[in-house]
């Protein structure tokens, strides 16, 4: 098989028609199942199909094909030129020669070729490319080999660490977290451990961690007294979507009477986002423009045991602070800093130094499917000193968005401790 295609529909007619417009009657069926588009689609059918692969034909005619230029396959090879056209009336022609027609020139395709030389298009060429690629690949895995390994030295000799800490370090700066991050946690295990033995240097390593990154209580969670909470961050790591994934988390899990607001009037839609994401819910939504409306929509909506507050994004340090201020002013608000796990060191530092005037209460990590590692944890937890309540990964309302304790949170930045002796062999 190939040509592997999957195809989502509300029904299986539906899903049958989209497999045979793409794919032609002849496609056939891998496998079908059920998938859930989260709290505000339907759930949907999933089809799995594939196209039989064409049978070969035969060698001379792919060479043929290849290789017959367009104003060649329109006339026979064996047939003459076409005549020219007349000369005028007034201009003599030139009497035609009795010698005999010579037949056009064959096309190159007719050429005679050695029988070690395959024509272009034939399987001999597929095989040819297809030993050059195997070929390429080796000798690329070979030089990533030798990369590896000169990495590898160049990281004992400057850090001066026994091949155990090398190895974590490796591990810890490929699943994203900054050098110095993971060198200064390094060191402190090294302090801590007796020996630098890889079952007992791992241990004083998620401890070095755990110091540096803290979970919190998630904000969708009952709490004994109401609470008011507002989203702030850069633009584009996604707080309107985690807004209404907390939202339905704490109606869905906690059953709380939840009302949404949102101060975002600059960015295009974003009002009508959050209006939509109410009117699903069924909750109390209100659009504030000023401190005037927000105070009277906090009054409306006192009965809630958790408000939550849309803000739109800000990139420059005066408009910042000019939305802390606004949101300082109502007595209770909680500030959660949004950041996104793609986001890289540098970019995460300037956050932090942005933001550091807000003093957020907590933070929330978002996009970690679209980064390889989640070694951004510990970068936004150091350069912010916050506990993480929260991560999301993907765009599901509410699936992908997540609780973690402080031991699942150093999972993620260096590993499992079980896994590390898997990889290790216990040595």
């Amino acid at each position: 098989m190939s040509t592997f295609r999957t195809f989502r529909a509300q029904d299986t007619r539906s899903a049958l028609a989209m497999v045979k417009a793409a794919l032609g009657p002849d496609a056939v069926i891998i496998s079908t199942r059920e998938v859930s588009n989260g709290l505000f689609k339907p759930k949907e059918l999933e089809v799995t199909a594939a196209l039989p692969e064409p049978e070969p034909k035969p060698a001379g005619l792919d060479a043929k094909a290849w290789v017959l230029p367009p104003a060649a396959a329109a006339q026979p090879a064996d047939e003459a030129p076409r005549a020219p056209a007349p000369a005028p009336a007034d201009v003599p022609s030139t009497p035609r020669s009795s010698a005999p027609r010579q037949s056009a020139p064959r096309p190159a395709a007719s050429a005679p070729r050695g029988e070690d030389t395959p024509p272009v298009g034939t399987a001999g060429s597929a095989v040819d490319l297809t030993d050059e690629l195997v070929r390429l690949r080796g000798a690329l895995e070979a030089m990533q080999t030798e990369m590896k390994s000169l990495t590898r030295q160049r990281v004992e000799r400057d850090l001066a660490m026994p091949g155990a800490a090398v190895e974590l370090f490796s591990q810890m700066v490929a699943r994203g977290v900054e050098e110095p991050i993971a060198e200064e946690c390094l060191r402190q295990a090294l302090e801590a451990a007796e020996d630098g033995r890889s079952e007992t240097l791992l241990p004083a390593l998620r401890s070095a961690v755990a110091e540096r990154i803290i979970g919190g209580r998630a904000p969708w969670l009952g709490y004994q007294r109401r609470r008011t909470i507002a989203l702030v961050g850069p633009t584009g790591v996604g707080k309107t979507t985690t807004l209404a994934k907390i939202a339905a988390r704490a109606l869905m899990e906690s059953k709380l009477k939840v009302a949404l607001l949102t101060i975002d009037t600059y960015r295009v839609g974003a009002s009508e986002q959050m209006l939509k994401y109410g009117e699903i819910m069924q909750v109390p939504t209100f659009v504030c423009r000023d401190r005037q409306e927000l105070g009277r929509a906090l009054e409306r909506t006192a009965s809630a045991d958790l408000v939550l507050v849309d803000t739109a994004g800000r990139s420059v340090s005066e408009a910042v602070a000019k939305q802390a201020e606004l949101l300082r002013s109502i007595e209770g608000m909680q500030l959660y800093l949004v950041v996104s796990a793609a986001t890289g060191a540098r970019a995460m530092t300037a956050v932090a130094e942005r933001y550091r005037s807000l003093q957020p209460e907590r933070l929330i990590v978002t996009k970690l499917d679209e980064t390889p590692g989640a070694g951004s944890l510990l970068s936004a937890s150091v350069r912010i000193g916050r506990p993480i309540v929260a991560v999301t990964d993907g765009q599901r309302v509410p699936e992908d968005l997540h609780a973690l304790s402080s031991t699942e949170l150093v999972d993620l930045v260096v590993g499992s401790a079980d896994a590390a002796t898997a990889r290790t062999g216990g040595q």
